[in-house]
């Protein structure tokens, strides 16, 4: 196979590709009669769901496809269970051959914790699963890479079955430990941070610190669960940790995370956010690919529609702005069946999944972020999962920002300084601290204010805006010469407005800034120039979005800014932007998973 160099949830995966395989988890099946394991409507589209993820898998061909667990819905105690996992095998058997099973706790029984809505994991539920699905952990290898499943409702359930699985997997690790290691797992041992409390969705203690250390001091590669039904990505110790989303139902407890009103069933019906994913294998590091499918069904007997192919294998050169809090973690409301008496604290990682799923790897984000508590340790894990960013700061970085930047030049695209005043006077006593080609790159923009437009009476409207405006040009450049004398700044930030011209204006600046030996950066605005007029035209944003992707491979010294990410839909501004408020895709950022993201199969 040729040689390649992807970035996508790898940050360098490089080599020979060396094989695909599949992940689908969370599919929930019921029998094919239905029955009353759920109250929830949407648990009747299941198997449908759970047919067309197969039949989609199907047409990629992996070599072999892994269930995360929860094959079926109804739990080992009820007399419903064997109809389903019966339907289950029938529903996955065109993935049947090289299909491995990892017991999720819907098919084994719930971890041992305090109101658990289901009966605990124990030798009936072991005994019932293993009769339709094998063993509850074992290994196997593929490659070079070494596979290696567990049961995770067992740990710390105190038993045989614990005892037995945790000195099996001490000695399969130890006697593999020359071999790349994937490991998958029905609940993921954290979702939040390392030392969250105990809760409906993790490993408790003191499992998940011997876990966590067990995989640590063996190098394993990355770790693979489902069970949330919200895909989250962590990192610990180099080591990847995948939580993905389920082909079936969201968990409608998760909606808190979202600024706007839940999905239909209170959340548990969110069509944006059911897939399944591909994992790409390479000589070094591996590629996550998440495909969605949004919900849609496949009755039996029925084929699946081909998916069009629109992908063209291209770098998607586009910076998008991170408006919202992208790394930040909220607590979550107390609320039964999950968690009636515990609290626990999640984050939106939709963020970084549809960043990928755009093949987005540039963001924009304010150079706090890079050292703030909460922020900097996902700027590092965002850096790993294949994002450098351009961090912006008013004026010139106090030195001590300077500094972090500095040893930080892995991170970033460029720093931005913005400034305030027309001659540029704010930043030319500051720069002169500074040498070119020390540090990361230096952009400049212009900060605008009402108080810089025209006056028209009384008119003011409390806005301000980013970038140098193209009318700016021709007092720019000599304000420039005299700020900048040394040239440490390297490109220059325009805005673009949806009222302008975006061919003739994109061509415009990228002549002018090749005149004049620099580089421009074009900060294409969704937002109407009046801060009270929203912008929510999804048509005309998603127009701009393909428009801007298509002259972009022929502009020599000019990139291009999206702002904004999701959309703003209150306050200043508002607008529609490629994600909604529950971070699904608006038509713009369909637009470009189309043109950027995983080809389909």
């Amino acid at each position: 196979m040729p040689e390649t160099s992807h970035i996508t949830a790898e940050r360098h995966v490089a080599g020979p590709l060396l094989f695909t395989f599949a992940i689908v988890t969370d599919t929930h099946i019921r029998p094919p009669e239905g029955d009353q394991s759920s109250p929830f409507p949407v648990n009747e589209l299941a198997n449908a769901r759970a047919r067309h993820a197969v039949a989609a898998i199907a047409r990629h061909a992996p070599d072999f496809t892994i269930h995360l667990g929860d094959m079926v819905h109804p739990v080992p105690n009820l007399p419903s269970y064997g109809p389903a996992a019966d339907e289950a095998l029938s529903i996955l058997e065109p993935l049947a051959e090289g299909l491995r099973f990892v017991p999720g706790n819907h098919d084994v029984g719930d971890k041992p914790m305090p109101a658990t809505p289901a009966a605990p994991v124990d030798r009936h539920s072991v005994d019932i699963y293993e009769k339709y699905f094998g063993p509850g952990h074992y290994s196997f290898d593929h490659g070079a890479v070494h596979f290696v499943v567990v049961n995770s409702s067992l740990v710390n359930a105190g038993n045989a079955y614990e005892e037995s699985q945790r000195q099996w997997l001490e000695k399969d690790l130890a006697e593999n430990g020359a071999k790349r290691t994937l490991l998958f797992s029905h609940y993921p041992p954290f979702i939040d941070n390392t030392s969250e409390p105990s809760h409906y969705d993790n490993y408790g203690e003191p499992g998940r610190a011997w876990l966590l250390a067990l995989l640590a001091r063996h190098d394993v590669e990355a770790v693979f669960s489902g069970h949330v039904h919200q895909f989250f990505y962590n990192r610990v110790a180099g080591m990847k940790l995948y939580c993905l989303p389920p082909t079936s139902f969201t968990r409608q407890d998760y909606s808190e995370l979202y600024g706007i009103g839940p999905a239909p069933e209170y959340g548990r019906n969110d069509e944006g956010k059911f897939s399944y994913a591909m994992i790409d294998v390479f000589e070094r590091g591996h590629a996550l690919r998440v495909y969605p499918t949004e919900g849609r069904g496949l009755e039996a007997g029925a084929a699946i529609e081909p998916e069009p192919v629109s992908n063209s294998g291209a770098v998607n050169p586009v910076t998008v702005h991170l408006r919202h809090g992208w790394a930040r973690s909220m607590d979550m409301p107390y609320n039964g069946p999950m968690e009636e008496f515990s609290r626990k604290r999640a984050r939106n990682d939709y963020s970084l999944l549809r960043l990928w799923q755009m093949g987005i790897t540039r963001v924009r984000t304010p150079l706090c972020d890079l050292a703030s508590g909460q922020y900097g340790p996902r700027v590092q894990d965002f850096h790993a999962a294949g994002c450098s960013f351009t961090f912006f700061c008013a004026g010139v970085a106090e030195r001590a920002a300077w500094e972090e930047c500095c040893r930080n030049t892995h991170l970033i695209d460029a720093v931005e300084f913005v400034t305030c005043r027309a001659d540029l006077s704010d930043i030319g006593d500051a720069l002169a601290g500074f040498e070119p080609g020390q540090g990361p790159e230096i952009h400049l923009g212009k900060f605008h204010s009402s108080a810089d437009e025209p006056k028209h009476g009384s008119t003011f409207a409390h806005s301000v805006s980013f970038g140098f405006k193209w009318e700016d040009r021709d007092v720019l450049l000599p304000a420039l010469k005299k700020a900048d004398p040394k040239g440490v700044i390297k490109a220059l930030v325009f805005q673009v407005n949806m009222e302008d011209d975006l061919a003739g204006r994109l061509g415009e600046i990228d002549q002018f800034v090749k005149d004049n030996g620099l580089k421009g950066v074009a900060n294409i605005r969704f937002a109407n120039v009046n801060p009270a007029i929203a912008n929510f035209d999804d048509r005309a944003i998603a127009a701009r979005v393909g428009e801007a992707a298509d002259i972009a491979p022929a502009l020599e010294r000019t990139s291009l800014q999206f702002d904004t990410f999701a959309d703003i839909d209150r306050g200043y501004h508002p607008r529609h932007g490629l994600l909604d408020g529950r971070y699904n895709f608006r038509p713009a950022g369909r637009v470009l998973m189309a043109r950027f993201g995983p080809a389909a199969p």
